[in-house]
């Protein structure tokens, strides 16, 4: 940890940091968490200062933690450029891409600082502020959609990191299975996609063959927050394919381990 900056106290006032064409670290995630999350960036070190009580705290806590992941992955995988400026000013450098390869990136989001030298060691003593291109930043956050009010699935995962994980899992089957058709139920074949058009989209009735259950208990479990929600097309409601397929090997990986 660092002595000289408090982690988060960056968050408390208007960041005055200027660098051509870069914006701070801190000025970057604050805008992203408002954005994406709805907290103000000044309500970050109450968010992190609160104590655990496995609620609302700590599911504020996590939600911010997801939202350092994405940026985090940005700039590990080189879509985003960092940079490094001496404390006190001087020379610019670049961030390599690979210095973005930690465990826990949330201390330089927390003081917008980093070791250059030792950049990988969270212990050692800060000694570059870090910026971050903002031209890339800003059409990178200009395209991310807003996430609107969480639903309850939303929620769970939040609150649930393992269930985040399995729910990951089961898509990433579901992806995979696409290709040869191993993910398709016996029971039903659903429609294929037209070349270009991306997944394929499920009525209410194609869902409840598809599943094993009535039009009535899908409504009233995406009520539950226990099943994805539909899209609204006018005055119509589709289901993806991948998602429903995704719920079906989430409900399968329950019911082995249990």
């Amino acid at each position: 940890m660092t002595d000289q900056i408090e982690p988060w106290s960056t968050y408390l006032g208007r960041t005055s940091l200027v660098s051509s064409g870069r914006k701070p670290l801190t000025m970057a995630f604050g805008q992203l968490v408002q954005s994406q999350a709805g907290f103000p960036p000044h309500e970050l070190p109450e968010i992190f200062s609160a104590p655990e009580d496995e609620g609302e705290n700590d599911a504020a806590r996590d939600l911010v933690r997801l939202n350092a992941e994405h940026p985090a992955r940005m700039f590990a995988l080189g879509r985003l450029d960092t940079f490094a400026r001496p404390l006190g000013g001087g020379d610019v450098a670049a961030i390599p891409a690979a210095y973005w390869e930690l465990d826990d990136p949330m201390l330089r989001f927390a003081t917008g600082t980093m070791n250059l030298e030792q950049w990988a060691n969270p212990d050692a003593s800060p000694t570059h502020r870090i910026f971050v291109c903002s031209a890339q930043f800003d059409e990178w956050l200009a395209e991310l959609k807003p996430l609107g009010p969480l639903t309850n699935r939303q929620i769970e995962e939040i609150v649930d990191p393992q269930l985040r994980a399995a729910r990951a899992v089961a898509a990433r089957k579901v992806t995979t299975a696409q290709g040869d058709n191993t993910a398709q139920s016996p029971r039903y074949v659903a429609p294929a996609s037209p070349p270009g058009v991306g997944p394929a989209l499920l009525t209410i009735k194609e869902v409840s063959k598809l599943i094993g259950k009535s039009e009535s208990w899908i409504h009233q479990y995406i009520n539950y927050g226990k099943f994805p929600e539909q899209l609204k097309l006018g005055s119509s409601a589709r289901w993806k394919l991948t998602e429903v397929l995704a719920w079906i090997e989430e409900q399968a990986a329950r019911r082995d381990k249990s």
